[in-house]
């Protein structure tokens, strides 16, 4: 089929990745500390938004966020 694209997740680097693996306990305690919530929040007001002039490289980075995203906050 013309126009479409593949998407494959580039690897994610291990630095971000010892990240989600640390912070999604602290976030999916109930309540979590002011510190965890802080976090969720400011990665919340950043969650991608998208349009048709997104190239194949803008989509993967905000599918790759949104993992992380759901990682950290659920």
């Amino acid at each position: 089929m013309r126009g479409r694209v593949k998407f494959r997740m580039p690897p994610i680097r291990p630095v971000p990745m010892l990240l989600v693996a640390t912070l999604p306990a602290f976030c999916a305690m109930q309540g979590g500390s002011e510190t965890e919530r802080s976090i969720c929040r400011e990665l919340r007001a950043d969650l991608p938004s998208y349009s048709q002039q997104d190239t194949a490289q803008t989509l993967e980075e905000g599918a790759r966020f949104q993992l992380v995203f759901a990682g950290v906050c659920g």
